[in-house]
């Protein structure tokens, strides 16, 4: 297996459909979401360096199974830097500090260099949070969680992912938007924005809510009448082991 080195670097990686800020002239992060052992399809570029991450956790070692990196380093953060002026796909492994390994196939071209966030849940690797999670009734630990990450507040070791697929199913005239994820152990909590896109009020309960797999669902309005062109914000935790503990 071959470690990361500090090495300095000329090209790097980039994936195909990236967000551009109009205001500002900057790329936002691509965002590439990945089970552990997954495999995914990145556009790589041959004639810009770009900064590979795994958001909470650290990259701590890339093997380069064709030999087409050139160079890689690994910066403070636990990000990666890699290089390549080969012009044919090959394929690296990706390993990180808490056991995460993902495959890349490298398509090379030329372009500019971007940022490549490799979102996993994080779920079930040792941390703080698994010793945080455990030390109390389930039922207490459900509820200190939400009001920390309603108040803003995370315990130890628990991450702020950026979003990817997450999803809240809801009746019609209502529309759910995704604005953050935050994951620990076994628990995951997801926050989202719930507007009443109609002309009509809505009753919304916790129940509305639920699916399989779902351990807590928290809402910023006391449940019932959310009237027409109204909002509020919809906390749902989730298990991410299958189950309680």
């Amino acid at each position: 297996m071959k470690i990361i080195r500090p090495l300095f670097i000329s090209g790097c990686l980039f994936f195909v459909a990236p967000s551009f800020s109009a205001t500002t002239g900057t790329l936002a992060p691509t965002i590439v979401p990945l089970v552990n052992g997954g495999q995914a399809n990145i556009a790589l570029s041959n004639t810009d360096p770009n900064l590979f991450t795994v958001p909470g956790d650290r990259i701590t070692a890339i093997n380069s199974l064709d030999g087409g990196l050139t160079n890689q380093e690994q910066t403070e953060s636990g990000g990666a830097i890699l290089a390549t002026v080969s012009k044919k796909p090959f394929t690296f492994i990706v390993e990180t500090e808490r056991g995460l390994n993902f495959s890349i196939r490298a398509v090379p071209r030329e372009g500019g260099g971007r940022t490549i966030q490799l979102v996993s849940e994080l779920s079930g690797t040792p941390s703080p949070a698994k010793a945080w999670e455990e030390s109390s009734p389930y039922e207490s630990v459900l509820v200190a969680l939400n009001k920390a990450v309603r108040q803003s507040r995370i315990p130890a070791e628990y991450q702020s992912l950026p979003v990817t697929s997450e999803t809240l199913r809801v009746s019609g005239g209502l529309r759910a938007s995704t604005e953050r994820v935050w994951t620990g152990h076994h628990l995951k909590v997801v926050r989202y924005r719930l507007d009443n896109l109609s002309a009509s009020t809505h009753i919304v309960r916790e129940s509305d809510f639920w699916q399989p797999g779902t351990r807590a669902i928290m809402l910023s309005n006391p449940a019932g009448p959310l009237i027409g062109g109204g909002s509020m914000q919809v906390w749902v935790t989730t298990s991410e082991t299958g189950g309680t503990r």
